[in-house]
């Protein structure tokens, strides 16, 4: 994807934001309203409504899976603690439907510590 980017926008000055595009009066930095409408333009093609929270739940995921502790998470995803606890409650049936053959049982185990530990550590009941 990345690759692609940079090929349709050529010439992108060192200094640009990550992700800009090239507009008639310059360079455009991509900011999320525009990204989701870019992306709901498949919308007229019988795919999906996209709404940004996908792509946000999806970026905790994957930042869960990477060991990220849960305070920077919830922190740099702008959760509340319970919307955070909430989510991560669901995790393990969540990647369980995705990743049933690969899942590293030993690593899913970490991320269930880190977000019991974040919630006592935010005196914060569980389900």
């Amino acid at each position: 994807a990345l690759s692609l980017h940079e090929c349709i926008n050529a010439g992108i000055p060192h200094s640009a934001p990550v992700f800009p595009y090239k507009t008639s009066t310059g360079w455009q930095l991509l900011v999320r309203a525009e990204f989701i409408n870019h992306c709901n333009i498949w919308v007229q093609n019988r795919f999906p409504n996209m709404p940004s929270c996908a792509f946000h739940i999806g970026g905790t995921t994957e930042l869960l899976l990477q060991g990220v502790k849960s305070d920077i998470i919830s922190v740099q995803g702008r959760w509340t603690s319970q919307a955070f606890l909430n989510y991560c409650h669901h995790i393990e049936s969540i990647l369980q439907s995705f990743m049933y053959l690969s899942v590293n049982l030993n690593h899913l185990q970490d991320v269930d510590a880190t977000i019991k530990n974040f919630s006592k550590s935010h005196n914060i009941s569980q389900f």
